[in-house]
């Protein structure tokens, strides 16, 4: 049975939902609306990519859209047939004189849909004017200069190869059964040759999460399985993006050659803080699966299936090299 040791993130605290949405309130004399779209959008600037929400500032007959806001939902019927999609409604809110706000509810029919009186009212308003509002940066300048994702993660397992359990019935004489496993198909590796560079992308792990010791196989999991059960510990680390480069040369080609090899490292004690995937880039373009190396800890170079290896130290000392030169500049 396999078991994962939990993630190492952190946890992202949750956003501030925004208020319920509701009937305009009596007294509530809307000068002016605003549609949200209803899905996010992304927006670029000098900080990074964002994701966004696009606004639309309408005007119009205000009075025409309150009435038709004050239509009653309909309630579910007996037998109701509905269709299975689903609807992305925007959020639709009502500011009046003194720039109070609201979140106004669209009436809905039987089936849970809007019904088509607010969004005939709205087609007869004029834009006025749009924006995106920013919500949440996704990734930063200095990733995007570097070609990298924000945050990465790995998994290394603590046999030779990623295994996936056969499950069939066990016979007497039988080949295969139950308990037995057989290799996963591991991500095309290219050659050295065909590869001009390796781009990094460095990763640093919280100081706090590092410092989290990885179970021990002997000791079974918290909470889990005792030593009488057989069971594998994979273990997964995650990182925010730390910076980014290339690596070419005799370094790249050593590493890639090391890749390649049957799995070498054996258990590791240590746990890594920082990491580096490295993507193997060919005449501009991607040209397969990301090795991880880590910096510190056990060292091991990792491959997509969970395989490690000992990497050479000189060509770990090019990576370090690599990411003191990189001046956070477009690759």
């Amino acid at each position: 049975m396999e078991q994962t040791v939990p993630s190492r993130t952190p946890p992202t605290p949750p956003a501030v939902p925004p208020p319920a949405a509701g009937s305009v309130p009596t007294g509530f004399v809307p000068v002016e609306v605003v549609r949200c779209g209803a899905a996010l959008e992304t927006t670029e600037d000098q900080d990074g990519l964002w994701s966004a929400v696009s606004q639309e500032h309408l005007t119009g007959d205000l009075d025409k859209l309150v009435a038709a806001l004050a239509e009653p939902s309909d309630g579910p019927r007996p037998n109701q047939a509905c269709t299975a999609d689903m609807e992305m409604v925007p959020d639709l809110w009502l500011l009046d004189a003194d720039g109070q706000a609201m979140r106004a509810a669209w009436p809905t029919d039987a089936c849970g849909k809007t019904k088509p009186g607010v969004h005939d009212v709205l087609a007869e308003m004029d834009v006025a004017g749009s924006s995106l509002h920013k919500v949440m940066l996704i990734q930063s300048r200095a990733a995007l200069n570097a070609g990298c994702s924000e945050e990465w993660s790995y998994s290394v397992w603590p046999a030779a190869t990623a295994l996936a359990p056969v499950m069939a019935d066990v016979e007497e004489g039988t080949a295969s059964g139950v308990g037995e496993t057989v290799p996963a198909s591991p991500p095309l590796l290219p050659s050295a040759e065909s590869i001009d560079t390796l781009r990094i992308c460095h990763y640093r792990v919280s100081p706090a999460l590092a410092s989290q010791p990885t179970p021990d196989v002997a000791d079974g999991l918290p909470g889990g399985s005792q030593p009488d059960s057989f069971f594998d510990v994979i273990e997964s680390m995650s990182g925010t993006f730390a910076g980014g480069g290339n690596l070419a040369g005799a370094a790249k080609d050593a590493t890639l050659q090391t890749a390649a090899f049957e799995p070498s490292a054996g258990e590791c004690g240590g746990t890594a803080t920082g990491f580096v995937a490295l993507w193997p880039v060919a005449q501009g373009q991607d040209a397969g699966a990301p090795l991880t190396l880590e910096l510190d800890g056990c060292g091991r170079l990792v491959s997509a299936d969970g395989s490690a290896r000992t990497v050479p130290e000189e060509a770990a000392a090019a990576v370090v090299t690599a990411l003191t030169d990189w001046d956070g500049s477009s690759p």
